[in-house]
């Protein structure tokens, strides 16, 4: 008898059509103006006998103009981001494109694999955290190597990034923005404008090292970090991902129209990362139309039972007396100690900024 289900018969592929291997990073963008292309950055041969890749897609449009990166699952549980990545590459219009995309997926597929934050779990890889370690080594750890690989062929030839992140079991839209004290600063947080998410939060100084963002904008380039997506978003945020990518490609000049931002935005820097304080199941208080929103202080946002003794173990509320809503937890789910809940942000002593006078941006 056979074991094969005749209404689910198993999926045969095409083993041989997978992209091309570059060994140059030259290669990447030296392809014919109103093409698409796809290669593999190889980075090791693993122990299971695997070729380890990084995946690149090129877009280039008839017209010459900049070049945008769009990179996304430098941790492997930001998967909204490989969404929106692909849904962006695959609706480019390469005869009003001037320029080239590069899209890049999935940034780390081992991490991606473990649906982790770091590099895989650690019984064969490093368990880096591969944002934390631009621009990498050849000769260093699986992270590194991943880290050297995406520099090389990709960060090194573009002329701005989007670098999407987001968690696994939570759901985040906003825009972060690292220092705005320098004019190279400032230059890009009216780059981040154009994403035109409702919220944006400015650290006073970048407060981490080894980024993405650091790596490009170390280079005189200009990097957004995307904070969206998730497990559950609001009706519509994938079209509206899609405007998003397009303002920034407006903004750029790389294809016709103008961005289509918002009246005005609120710019915070204070926020307080709630992470558990006892495993357990959440069991959320509100849900995703809370998310991108301000709410009164004190306003229960969740609670952690243990589901055994079936106890209250901790209860989530908005810690300011306006607290905007950056980062959720909206669906019922299992938590460990410290796993991330909410990132919320003091609304109260925000400020309100309108709409830039010009939206763009010169590379």
């Amino acid at each position: 008898m056979s074991s094969v289900n005749a209404l689910f018969p198993p999926t045969v592929l095409d083993w041989d059509a997978g992209a091309p291997y570059v060994t140059d990073p030259g290669q990447v963008l030296d392809i014919p103006a109103g093409t698409r292309a796809s290669f593999r950055v190889p980075i090791a041969r693993r122990a299971s006998g695997e070729n380890l890749a990084i995946t690149v897609h090129v877009a280039r449009g008839r017209q010459e103009g900049p070049v945008l990166g769009l990179i996304a699952a430098v941790h492997g549980d930001a998967i909204y981001g490989s969404h929106i990545v692909r849904e962006a590459y695959r609706r480019l219009d390469l005869d009003e494109l001037s320029g080239t995309v590069i899209a890049v997926p999935v940034a780390n597929p081992v991490a991606f694999e473990s649906h982790t934050r770091a590099t895989g779990q650690g019984w064969n890889t490093d368990m880096n955290n591969m944002n934390r370690v631009f621009p990498g080594s050849a000769g260093g750890w699986v992270s590194q190597k991943l880290a050297d690989g995406l520099a090389r062929f990709v960060l090194d030839h573009v002329d701005a990034v989007l670098d999407y992140h987001c968690g696994g079991d939570t759901s985040i839209d906003y825009t972060l923005v690292s220092g705005d004290s320098t004019e190279a600063e400032r230059r890009v947080q009216d780059f981040t404008r154009l994403m035109a998410t409702p919220l944006v939060f400015v650290h006073d100084k970048d407060p981490y090292s080894g980024t993405v963002d650091e790596y490009v904008r170390g280079r005189g380039k200009l990097c957004i970090v995307a904070e969206q997506g998730g497990n559950t978003m609001p009706e519509g945020f994938l079209d509206l991902s899609m405007q998003r990518v397009r303002n920034f490609l407006t903004g750029l000049g790389m294809v016709p129209g103008d961005p289509i931002l918002p009246d005005r935005q609120l710019v915070m820097r204070e926020r307080f990362l709630v992470r558990m304080d006892h495993g357990g199941l959440f069991v959320p208080a509100v849900g995703i139309e809370a998310l991108a929103t301000v709410v009164d202080g004190g306003t229960l946002l969740g609670t952690v039972v243990d589901p055994h003794s079936m106890e209250v173990l901790q209860e989530v509320r908005a810690p300011y007396e306006r607290s905007a809503i950056l980062m959720s937890r909206p669906g019922l789910s299992r938590v460990n100690p410290g796993d991330y809940g909410y990132i919320i942000s003091r609304a109260d002593t925000g400020v309100w900024v309108d709409a830039p006078a010009t939206s763009r941006i010169a590379v």
